[in-house]
């Protein structure tokens, strides 16, 4: 008698939602710029011009290759990237995924010459991932002399999700 007053409030009250998953802690699918920077992190280390799979990981290689992953096409060079998506006219906007550009090695030539990815934020300085000729896959800041007197733009190829 008991098993069946306990089935039948199962099945009165199942369709009210009481025995199901509270929404706060259902799996929520992984955004296409969380995926982006998760994959990205797999290679620091690596060094500038590795080879994965059929990428070369020089500064846009990279870029191309992690943007592919969340099926966004970029051009293969940094000098074209630029043009990329969509401009963000304010740095303070910039999210993870945003592809920064800089100019290259002659910091007075207005040319793109490198590119990396917003990684994140923190105590108002913004974080990047990229390629370095130098020291490979890595995480540097913006305001790092070198990037800072170089840094061209910001652009937006993932959008809103």
């Amino acid at each position: 008698m008991y098993r069946a007053i306990v089935l039948i409030l199962l099945i009165i009250f199942q369709p009210l939602g009481i025995f199901t998953q509270d929404p706060a802690t259902e799996i929520v699918p992984e955004s296409k710029r969380v995926k982006i920077i998760k994959e990205g992190e797999k290679y620091l280390g690596f060094p500038y011009r590795s080879k994965h799979d059929n990428t070369i990981f020089d500064c846009s290689g990279y870029v191309r290759y992690l943007m592919s992953l969340v099926n966004k096409k970029v051009t293969r060079s940094s000098v074209t990237q630029i043009h990329d998506g969509k401009r963000i006219k304010d740095i303070k906007e910039a999210k993870p995924g945003d592809i920064l550009v800089f100019k290259g090695r002659n910091a007075h030539n207005n040319r793109p010459g490198h590119v990396g990815l917003v990684h994140h934020w923190s105590n108002d300085t913004l974080y990047f991932i990229h390629s370095s000729t130098s020291k490979g896959i890595r995480i540097d800041h913006l305001y790092q002399p070198y990037y800072a007197k170089r840094f061209l733009q910001v652009r937006d190829v993932i959008g809103d999700e």
